[in-house]
């Protein structure tokens, strides 16, 4: 092959030195190595459409002159269809868009690429990331290849009616093909990313979850009593249908949450409620409804969203969402699930987590765990006066928003009945169903693309 691409450049270069030089250039970055064979139509537009303009910037005469030097290199090698690309009219006026408004070329190349067919699409088990891993790296690439060859064969047809289902058909099919190990794309991936999430080291409460990381990986099936467990829930979306009505700062009515306490017999304090902050079980759920976009606030009515139509009539896909909404919010309310979910999946039978003190509750073991991962200071900086005064307030409010968070998930678990009844001392076991349902919260965050590096 390599021998191909010395004859081919050289007859480039007898007819035109400085378009036999710019394409070795192009080809160098396109095929490191000059190996054709890796070489694909997704890489081949991606250059042509997003990386010349970034290579000459302030010369579109250069973009045009080296988008029509690659297309005689690959003529001379007789890849006609890539030669295409590189002169055809999307890309002459694409490269000439580009010097006119940056922003405009950026929306044209995806589009381009979109309808070209062969750019790998995102699915609902597999969202590409941008800050990726060699193995993503690989399953992209490879992916684009076969989307490729399936276009060439007429499996799926870009611009035709139906295209787009046949095309994440294919894709599906192509990541989920297991290897002679046994092991597909989706699961190199899906491996590869749990443990970059377990390194991060702008996580360390993760160092924690470890023992974990099979669990992790693999995810948890939708356990067959997901539609009782989601119960409360699905409750809440049925009233929200016909509208909740709503105090005047934002409260679930009263007589919403004695009815909801009384039916799924939760404790309270007072007894019976008053309002929705006396039912902490209510009040996880709200945000948790809230937290997926199932649910909207009209005037001083609470009500469905389209998103919330949709999982109202799919426990399965609720159960999911309620999983996903958990662990993926961000910064310390993340971490503050994460932890508390991984301390109670890894409690040894005695009914203690593999990092609690005696004495310690389930919340107050979790809190300790994220203060001592440097979410906040363990202590205090010494200083005098009142700027020590200060700095304790400081970190006593702090440490209250850690437990807060903390009891929040806990909140929640003991509103869809997660969790067993507690020992007294503070410490609680986790169901079947609420083993089900940590693993599938820290699955889901584990494996979400990382959009930074």
């Amino acid at each position: 092959m390599r021998e191909a691409v010395a004859s081919a450049l050289a007859e480039l270069a007898r007819r035109d030195e400085r378009a036999a030089d710019v394409a070795r250039s192009a080809l160098d970055t396109l095929a490191p190595g000059q190996e054709l064979e890796k070489l694909n139509q997704h890489a081949v537009q991606r250059f042509c459409w997003f990386e010349l303009p970034v290579r000459f910037q302030n010369s579109t005469d250069d973009r045009l002159f080296a988008a029509r030097a690659l297309s005689s290199l690959f003529s001379l090698l007789q890849l006609y269809r890539y030669a295409q690309i590189c002169s055809s009219p999307e890309t002459t006026t694409l490269l000439t868009v580009y010097a006119e408004d940056h922003a405009a070329g950026l929306a044209m190349y995806e589009r381009l690429m979109w309808e070209s067919g062969v750019e790998p699409p995102d699915l609902p088990e597999l969202t590409w990331g941008t800050a990726v891993g060699d193995a993503e790296i690989r399953a992209r690439r490879e992916t684009a290849s076969a989307l490729e060859l399936a276009i060439l064969l007429g499996d799926v047809r870009p611009g035709k009616r139906g295209w787009r289902p046949a095309q994440e058909r294919f894709a599906r099919s192509f990541l989920t093909q297991p290897d002679d190990r046994g092991l597909s794309h989706l699961d190199r991936i899906r491996e590869e990313r749990v443990r970059a999430w377990l390194s991060s080291s702008a996580h360390p409460h993760r160092q924690r979850l470890w023992p974990l990381v099979g669990q992790i990986i693999a995810g948890s099936d939708v356990p067959r009593d997901a539609e009782s467990v989601m119960a409360p829930l699905q409750r809440l979306l049925d009233l929200a249908a016909d509208g909740i009505a709503l105090t005047q700062i934002g409260y679930i009515s009263p007589s919403v949450v004695r009815q909801m306490c009384e039916d799924f017999a939760w404790r309270t304090s007072p007894e019976p409620p008053r309002s929705e902050t006396d039912a902490t079980q209510l009040i996880a759920l709200h945000q948790t409804l809230r937290g997926m976009r199932a649910v909207r606030r009209a005037g001083r009515r609470l009500v469905l969203t389209r998103r919330g139509r949709q999982l109202r009539e799919d426990p399965e896909a609720l159960w999911q969402a309620a999983a996903e909404t958990l662990c993926r919010t961000g910064g310390l309310e993340q971490a503050a699930a994460e932890t508390l979910l991984g301390m109670l999946l890894t409690r040894s039978p005695q009914g203690t987590g593999s990092h609690a003190r005696r004495g310690e509750s389930d919340v107050e073991t979790a809190e300790r765990t994220l203060t001592e991962s440097g979410w906040v200071p363990v202590e205090p900086p010494v200083a005098a006066g009142r700027h020590a005064a200060s700095h304790r307030r400081t970190a006593e409010a702090a440490s209250d928003q850690v437990r807060a968070l903390v009891m929040a998930v806990s909140w929640l678990l003991e509103a869809l009945g997660l969790l067993g009844e507690d020992d007294g001392a503070g410490h609680r076991e986790l169901t079947p169903a609420g083993r089900a349902f940590a693993i599938a919260c820290l699955h889901q965050s584990a494996v979400a693309p990382r959009a930074v590096v």
